[in-house]
Order: C-alpha cells, then structure tokens, then sequence
C-alpha cells in the first residue's frame, strides 16, 4: 500500500513503488491517493478526483501497479488504520506493508492510531541518501535509498508556476495536466 495526496504524484513516487517491486518486498503496489487527509488541514491544491486521475494515468504502463480511490470515496478525514484494517479485513491472507516516504514516517508518531498502525503492518521507508529516519519501537522498518527520491511536491507545484520543465519531475503522461491543474 502506497498512500498519499500525491499532490501531484511524480517520479520519485514512481521510483519508490518500483524499487519495492525490484527488491522483492511486494508482488505489486496500491497507490492509495488520500480523500481528505486530516493533516494537511484542507492545504490541498488539486481535487481528489485530479490526483486519482493524475495516479491512474502515470501508473498506467506498469502491470504491478493499481489505483484505488478508496480512501477517496470514504467520507470526513481520512486515516491510514482504516485503510490497512479494511485490506486486511478484506484480503486476511494477503500480506500487505505499507510504503512511505521519510518525511511522513518521520511524523508517525502523531498518526491517528500509530501504535496499532505500527504493530498492525511492516513499513518500507523510501529516503534520499545521507537521510535519517527516527526509531521507533516494536515497529517492523525496512529502508530503501535513492536519489531519485529526491523531489518534492512542493517543488513540482513550483515547477508548473513558473513554466519550468515538468518533465524532469513527473512521467511525461501527465506533464499537461499537471500544468493545467497546477500552473495556474
């Protein structure tokens, strides 16, 4: 499971759900765009519906690899434990882990139910080189490395203000619709 805003997604999120893929720590990934994610406090650019859009398309080519809106669907804020108890309600022979970037697992222990969340799933933490994460007890923690995890949302949204070349962010598919969704 790979939840996020994915505000927009891009290549480094790419790399992250691939590098999981290659290392043989999933059989696939679910790319979960989040509804309304109580931490980000309504600081969304675009909709749910153009980030699920923007998923579904730069995820497209790669048969591993699955979008669902779940989370999108679900009513008021949205939390990670509902959505892993959810698969896991769903599928209880299926092992799942959780993908996360640094900065997200770095925050964890201010997540909505965390201590279950962390005794309830492994993690695999995708950070750049050089990059810390904290420890945290009891939890199951596998790290993955690379700079191409190096690039940030933020610095997309940028991006697309200032009419910067987008292609170097996200996969080529979607560099229109990011500009139109965020360049204005």
């Amino acid at each position: 499971m790979f939840g996020g805003t994915f505000d927009p997604i891009h290549k480094g999120h790419i790399r992250a759900a691939e590098e999981i893929i290659a290392q043989q720590l999933a059989s696939k990934v679910i790319f979960l765009p989040a509804g309304s994610p109580w931490q980000k406090g309504g600081k969304l650019i675009a909709s749910p519906i153009d980030r699920a859009a923007l998923v579904a398309k730069a995820i497209a080519t790669n048969p591993k690899f699955q979008l669902s809106t779940r989370e999108i669907e679900r009513s008021g804020a949205t939390y990670t434990i509902d959505t892993v108890r959810e698969y896991q309600q769903e599928f209880p022979t299926e092992d799942f882990l959780l993908l996360l970037g640094s900065d997200a697992f770095n925050g964890i222990n201010t997540w909505h139910e965390h201590e279950e969340l962390l005794q309830s799933i492994d993690i695999v933490v995708a950070i750049r080189p050089g990059e810390k994460v904290i420890k945290v007890p009891d939890a199951h923690v596998s790290i993955i490395e690379s700079e191409m995890f190096d690039i940030s949302s933020t610095q997309i949204r940028h991006a697309a203000k200032t009419g910067a070349n987008l292609a170097q962010f996200v996969p080529e598919v979607i560099v229109d619709e990011v500009k139109r969704i965020y360049g204005t």
